[in-house]
């Protein structure tokens, strides 16, 4: 069988990406229900388009942070293992695309250290100079657990 490379994975991401990205986030409100959504929505959408573009270009991998933008909402009542949590969730989705696809082995490791190196760059997101030009960071006081249901979970809806 044959296995696809760099520039075929960079054109499935870059037709997929949106449906990836909803992909990523059933998977995330289904792992993480207590955590409102949206931490690193914006971040997430912009890094399947662009690491489809360096991946295509053949660039390293780490460039893929480095260009990242959007908004990190990162909010003070939570650990920073959470955002983490969320990376986490774009490896596995990543990991799957790669097997559905029957990616080579080289782009699937491409694509998971592009993922490592975005955690290890939100790690270091503090420190001066560390985060991408267009990255924001909003920093979140309020609570980021869902609302409660305004149905008790004996209403029935007739």
């Amino acid at each position: 069988m044959t296995q696809l490379g760099p520039a075929q994975v960079a054109l499935f991401l870059a037709q997929q990406g949106e449906e990836l990205v909803r992909i990523w986030r059933l998977a995330r409100a289904t792992a993480r229900p207590e955590v409102f959504p949206g931490l690193l929505d914006g971040v997430v959408a912009e890094f399947f388009a662009r690491a489809g573009e360096l991946l295509a270009r053949g660039a390293p991998a780490a460039e893929v942070w480095r260009g990242l933008g959007g908004v990190v909402r990162w909010p003070t009542t939570v650990d920073a293992a959470e955002l983490d949590a969320e990376w986490v969730l774009v490896e596995q989705v990543l990991a799957a695309t790669c097997e559905s696809v029957n990616a080579a082995p080289e782009v699937s490791g491409w694509l998971l250290d592009a993922v490592g190196g975005c955690r290890l760059g939100l790690r270091e997101l503090w420190k001066p100079g560390a985060a991408p030009e267009a990255i924001v960071t909003a920093l979140v006081f309020s609570s980021v657990a869902p609302p409660p249901s305004r149905h008790g979970e004996d209403d029935t809806v007739s």
